[in-house]
């Protein structure tokens, strides 16, 4: 159609920037080590087991999604995924 805007292509020259752009923030320093990444995961499963009702209420209010789906399908899925 006329007037649309181009879609975005991401090609050789889009790798090549993003290549750059992920070398120079490895080489800064400001990457995190895989223990840093585990206690951020370990954290965050923490946090949705403190909270388990307050989540279990904001998607019934938000989307209507019954507790018992909530739980199994939000809340209890992150222990499949626990970090050892």
């Amino acid at each position: 159609m006329a007037g649309e805007e181009p879609k975005n292509v991401f090609d050789a020259e889009a790798a090549s920037s993003l290549a750059r752009e992920l070398r120079g923030t490895f080489l800064s320093g400001k990457t995190r080590s895989y223990e840093w990444r585990v206690s951020q995961l370990k954290a965050l499963l923490k946090l949705v087991d403190d909270n388990e009702q307050e989540i279990v209420d904001a998607l019934r209010s938000d989307l209507s999604k019954p507790p018992m789906e909530s739980v199994v399908c939000e809340v209890s899925i992150s222990q499949i995924y626990s970090v050892s």
